[in-house]
């Protein structure tokens, strides 16, 4: 299915572009893990009064994205889907906020389409976030820096080898799909009637090679721990990095207040 074949690309995609040597790949996986959640934190705390600040805090992420050099082609494909389904939930408050109106800019808008521009605002600010952090952060680094965090070490094995065995999943399921193309060529889709024995086998063969995956690791010396890396950028980008995105969020989300936007 082509579905299935995007999808691979885009996890092999993001694999190659955090591989490469920019100035966002370089910095510290904890800075970049800090910048974010400070960023999504001020943007979640946000209300549908403060919408402009909102729309200010997003201008953040062009900054980032220039400095990892990432086009936003491949991340306003992946964020098409999620402002849709986001935007339909968000229609209901259309009919149903009975709240004040609420100021983008100079302008007056109701109350109801202030909800649903912020919900799809702080979806867009989600979205791109995790997708820069994927782009520039190799899964080995982002599980080194999840190791130095007060986190369950089980917790952090299971998120980051799900990432790594969904990709088995979804090449077993593209090449299950083609075979059954092959076998009935003018079939449109797979049936109903036998698409739940198909899952069930996909099931059983992504486990099957999931486990060949969790031996090899083993076999290379893998117990339970990511192993350290050395990491290329310095501490003064860290820090620069964290203090910046620290005032812009604190100017975005308290600073306004003093020029009555």
């Amino acid at each position: 299915m082509k579905s299935l074949k995007n999808a691979i690309e885009t996890i092999h995609l993001l694999d190659d572009l955090a591989g490469e040597d920019t100035v966002f790949t370089r910095l510290s996986p904890l800075a970049k893990l800090g910048s974010l959640f400070i960023f999504l934190a001020a943007l979640a705390s946000l209300g549908p009064e403060k919408l402009t600040n909102a729309l200010l805090l997003l201008w953040v992420l062009p900054f980032w994205y220039r400095l990892g050099r990432l086009s936003w082609k491949q991340p306003l494909r992946q964020l098409g889907p999620v402002l849709g389904m986001v935007g339909s939930i968000g229609l209901v408050n259309l009919f149903w906020f009975q709240g004040m109106p609420v100021s983008l800019g100079p302008v007056q808008i109701p109350g109801g389409i202030g909800v649903l521009l912020l919900l799809l605002l702080k979806a867009t600010g989600c979205v791109l976030g995790a997708y820069l952090l994927l782009a520039t952060t190799s899964l080995e680094k982002l599980a080194c820096a999840l190791q130095k965090l007060p986190l369950p070490q089980v917790l952090v094995i299971s998120l980051l080898l799900t990432w790594r065995y969904l990709v088995l999943l979804l090449q077993e399921g593209d090449r299950m799909a083609s075979a059954y193309r092959l076998r009935a060529p003018e079939s449109r889709g797979i049936p109903w009637k036998i698409s739940g024995s198909l899952l069930g086998l996909l099931f059983l063969r992504s486990l099957e090679r999931a486990q060949l995956v969790y031996e090899s690791m083993k076999l290379r010396g893998f117990q339970g721990r990511f192993p350290e890396q050395k990491n290329a950028g310095s501490l003064k980008g860290d820090l620069l990095l964290l203090s910046s995105t620290l005032a812009w969020c604190l100017f975005c989300r308290f600073g306004l207040y003093f020029f009555h936007v």
